[in-house]
């Protein structure tokens, strides 16, 4: 199967790795809580709630293509850039970069180095991490400065354009961090926007630290040099399991201590396992709680949240369905995706409740058909197998009762344009 120069997630090798680290960073504090569902956030007109912006697709114009035949035009879109070549991380990134950016729209652009680490030469995915790690460390030393011309005479020839620059993305300890204090990435962090913004002659970008969810306390690079945060909403984030081949994935947990009917996340704790270990119970919460508590933090340091990249996983399909069409569970998601965008209630674990409804002011949707790629081009170079992770169909042009029900929470959530 031929490797495609794809950002994040491009080798199941590698998907499956940071699959594994973003469940490893599942777990919350051990103090048991009551249960709460989530709960809407105040009512009223999207004239009472904060501006949103809507960003669609994440490698091509297709994304894009799909989106616009039954909705306004979004804000913008989203792009890869890479580190390695020193450019956008395929031509097909770059005409959407410029498609975006000739028209004044907003581009999200995620800077990579750990999926492709400068200087890597083969090897398993600890190989490449360690790399990773390295890299980091060199950029917060100064070096690969002539790797980010591109960008910027890119963004120097657009000063209509906001740029979002996420400086990698869903940064982890495990490809970032050369010791326990993180300071390699909060350096880097620091030293490429130092860089970026002494060549630019506009002012036209923010910069956006987009974390694994259970690390964005660790990674945190400050709030002098932090824009905005960015999340990632898939499955579990809003607690939805999703069948990959032999069976379901549900926050790392075994089948056979859950039910994939119950739908919520296992986010209280109430004693201790046969090993000593916070034993979780299912309790009735529709977030994940290390999303919630970084909601939580990004509004504690005066920071709006962008969700940098979202879309639907195979819930449901054992590959006997080659649609990929989520009909059900594909509603639900969308459900939980604003709803999360409107949440005021209680954290698992923590004290109190907290009205979050304000944190979240963009979203980005990808809109592709996951079943043939991350570019969601149908032209057998690259795609899922039946009945795997991603096997499905994000385009909302093709279902009813989703799109029906995102058109709806644009309106009703604040979003400055609209579909029907």
């Amino acid at each position: 199967m031929p490797q495609l120069p794809l950002p994040r997630r491009y080798r199941p090798s590698t998907f499956v790795f940071a699959l594994l680290l973003l469940l490893a960073g599942l777990v919350p504090p051990s103090a048991a809580t009551a249960a709460h569902a989530a709960t809407p956030g105040p009512s009223g007109s999207a004239a009472a709630l904060p501006q949103r912006t809507l960003l669609i697709g994440q490698s091509n114009h297709a994304a894009w293509d799909d989106y616009t035949s039954f909705a306004q035009a979004p804000a913008g879109g989203s792009v890869y850039y890479e580190l390695a070549s020193g450019t956008w991380v395929s031509p097909a990134h770059a005409d959407y970069a410029r498609f975006l950016a000739d028209r004044g729209r907003t581009v999200q652009v995620g800077i990579s180095w750990k999926d492709n680490p400068p200087g890597f030469t083969g090897g398993d995915e600890n190989a490449k991490a360690a790399r990773s790690r390295t890299v980091t460390q060199e950029l917060a030393d100064g070096e690969y400065a002539d790797r980010f011309q591109t960008l910027i005479d890119f963004v120097d020839a657009h000063p209509a354009s906001q740029f979002l620059l996420r400086l990698d993305y869903e940064v982890s300890s495990a490809y970032h961090c050369t010791d326990a204090t993180c300071a390699s990435y909060k350096n880097a962090f620091a030293r490429i926007r130092s860089l970026i913004d002494a060549r630019t002659h506009q002012r036209n970008v923010q910069y956006v630290y987009h974390p694994v969810r259970g690390e964005y306390e660790k990674l945190y690079p400050g709030d002098g040099v932090v824009d905005r945060m960015g999340v990632s909403v898939f499955a579990h984030e809003l607690c939805l399991p999703i069948h990959d081949t032999g069976g379901y994935l549900y926050n790392g947990t075994p089948p056979a201590n859950y039910d994939t009917t119950a739908l919520q996340c296992r986010n209280a704790y109430l004693g201790t396992d046969q090993w000593g270990n916070p034993a979780p119970v299912w309790k009735n919460w529709d977030y994940d709680a290390n999303v919630l508590k970084m909601m939580k933090f990004a509004k504690d340091h005066g920071k709006k949240m962008i969700v940098s990249e979202s879309g639907m996983m195979n819930f449901t399909d054992d590959g006997t369905d080659t649609s990929g069409l989520e009909a059900s569970r594909g509603n639900l998601w969308v459900q939980r995706l604003f709803g999360l965008l409107a949440y005021s209630g209680p954290i698992p674990n923590m004290p109190g409740t907290y009205d979050l409804s304000d944190v979240i002011t963009t979203v980005t949707y990808i809109d592709l058909d996951f079943r043939h790629g991350w570019d969601g081009v149908n032209d057998d170079s690259f795609d899922f197998p039946p009945g795997s992770t991603w096997f499905v169909d994000g385009r909302l042009s093709r279902y009813t009762d989703a799109r029906a029900t995102f058109c709806r929470g644009l309106t009703t959530s604040g979003f400055g344009s609209t579909c029907t």
